[in-house]
C-alpha cells in the first residue's frame, strides 16, 4: 500500500475530468517565491489562523513527514504541527514543551495530534482546519483506519480495506488537543465492507475526507471532499453542518454529498468567508496528461456556500511543477482586504519526486477588485 499521503493524492486523480472549464487567474496574485517552511520530508495543507493583536498574530496547522517518511518513533504514518508568527514571512514550529524551532530543523518537531488505535484513526491525521470560536481553538481533520478487522489495505488478511472520515478536537491553546471519541463525520457503509479494499472507493459514495470549518453566525459548517463516483469525475466537495455540541457526532448532518456534489471533481477543498461571500479553493487536475503535475490550484466563489461558480486556477511557481493543497484567510493590510493563499510546492523532477518540499503563500486583493 501506497503511504496515506499519496494515497490520499490518488484518490482524487482517479477521474481525469474535462480542464477546458479553467482560465487561467495566475496575474490576479502577487507571490514572491520565497519559502516560509522548509527542510521537511513532505509537509503540506498548511492552515492559518490570524489573530489581529496577538503576540504571535499567525498560528499555523499543518500535516505530513517531517524528518522522515511516516514519521518513525510516532504512532501511525501522518502526524499533525504547529507553528506561529508575527509576520508572513518568518515562521517556527512547535518542538516541544514550551520550545519553538525557528531554525527550519524538522528532527526537532513534534506534533500535536498524532494516530490513535481505533479502527478510524490507526494511520494517517492530516488535514486540519481550525477555528477559533469563543476563545478556542476547534479542528475537524482527517484521519485513517483499518477498519473494523485492523488489517491495513492490501495487507495479507485484509478484509475490509481501510475507513477515512474526519475527526472534530478543541484546544485552549492550539497545542493540546482534546479529540471526539467518534468520527464527527464518515460514511457508516464503509466501516467493515469488503468493497473497500485495493483503494477502490467506497462501494458507492463515501471516503469523507480533508474537511474545510467555519462558524457561519449560528452553525459550524463543513465542505470536505469525498468519493462521488468515476461518473461523476471521482472526487467532488460535500457539506455537512452542526448547530449542537462541536465534538457530538450526532449533532453533525450532511447536508449535500452523495450523487449530488456541490462541485465536482475539487480535491482537498477550502473554504473562505469574506463578507457575504465565500471563496473555495482546491486543486484539481486542470491540463496536461501528467497525474501530479496537470493538477493545479483552481479557485471558485459563492453567495450561499452552496451554488459555486469556478473561476480559474493559477500557474504553478517557476521552480515546481506543481502547486497543491491551498488554505486562505483573507487580512486587512492598509485599508485593504486581500486573500493570502498558502501552499504546498511538489518536489518534481525525473523519476517524478510527489513529496511537498516547501510551503509558501501568495495574495490577491480583493478590495475593489472583480472575481
Amino acid at each position: 500500500m501506497f503511504p496515506a499521503p499519496l494515497t490520499a493524492v490518488l484518490i482524487a486523480t482517479l477521474a481525469a475530468p474535462d480542464p477546458g472549464r479553467f482560465s487561467d487567474r495566475t496575474s490576479l496574485w502577487q507571490r514572491s517565491e520565497r519559502n516560509v517552511l522548509w527542510g521537511f520530508r513532505n509537509m503540506y495543507q498548511p492552515h492559518v489562523v490570524y489573530q489581529p493583536g496577538a503576540d504571535y498574530p499567525l498560528r499555523m496547522w499543518f500535516f505530513g513527514w517531517a524528518s522522515e517518511d511516516c514519521n518513525p518513533g510516532y504512532p501511525g504514518c501522518d502526524a499533525i504541527y504547529a507553528g506561529r508568527a508575527q509576520d508572513l514571512d518568518h515562521w517556527e514550529v512547535w518542538a516541544g514543551e514550551d520550545r519553538w524551532d525557528a531554525t527550519m530543523t524538522p528532527r526537532l518537531w513534534v506534533p500535536v495530534v498524532a494516530a490513535q488505535d481505533k479502527p478510524w484513526d490507526q494511520w494517517h491525521n492530516g488535514d486540519p482546519s481550525v477555528v477559533l470560536h469563543d476563545g478556542v481553538y476547534q479542528m475537524v481533520y482527517s484521519s485513517t483506519g483499518f477498519d473494523l478487522d485492523g488489517i491495513q489495505d492490501g495487507a495479507p488478511g485484509d478484509t475490509d480495506g481501510d475507513v477515512l472520515c474526519i475527526m472534530g478536537a478543541t484546544s485552549p491553546d492550539g497545542i493540546h488537543w482534546t479529540r471526539s471519541e467518534r468520527p464527527i463525520l464518515i460514511y457508516e457503509h464503509e466501516l467493515g465492507n469488503p468493497g473497500n479494499r485495493g483503494n477502490q472507493g467506497a462501494v458507492d459514495f463515501g471516503w469523507y475526507h480533508r474537511p474545510s470549518l467555519l462558524w457561519d453566525g449560528d452553525r459550524w459548517r463543513l465542505w470536505f471532499d469525498y468519493w462521488a463516483g468515476v461518473e461523476r469525475e471521482g472526487t467532488g466537495m460535500g457539506l455537512a453542518e452542526c448547530r449542537g455540541d462541536f465534538l457530538n457526532p450526532d449533532a453533525w448532518h450532511v447536508v449535500r454529498a452523495g450523487p449530488d456534489p456541490l462541485i465536482r471533481h475539487w480535491p482537498n477543498p477550502d473554504v473562505v468567508q469574506v463578507g457575504s461571500r465565500y471563496y473555495s479553493y482546491a486543486d484539481p487536475y486542470v491540463y496536461g496528461n501528467h497525474p501530479w503535475a496537470g493538477r493545479q490550484i483552481a479557485e471558485a466563489v459563492s453567495d450561499d456556500g452552496l451554488t459555486w461558480r469556478e473561476l480559474g486556477f493559477i500557474k504553478p511557481d517557476s521552480d515546481t511543477p506543481a502547486d497543491h493543497v491551498p488554505e486562505a484567510f483573507a487580512m486587512e493590510e492598509g485599508g485593504q482586504t486581500s486573500m493570502v493563499l498558502f501552499y504546498a510546492c511538489q518536489t518534481g523532477g525525473e523519476p517524478y519526486d510527489y513529496r511537498y518540499s516547501r510551503l509558501r503563500y501568495m495574495k490577491r486583493p480583493l478590495t475593489g477588485q472583480p472575481d
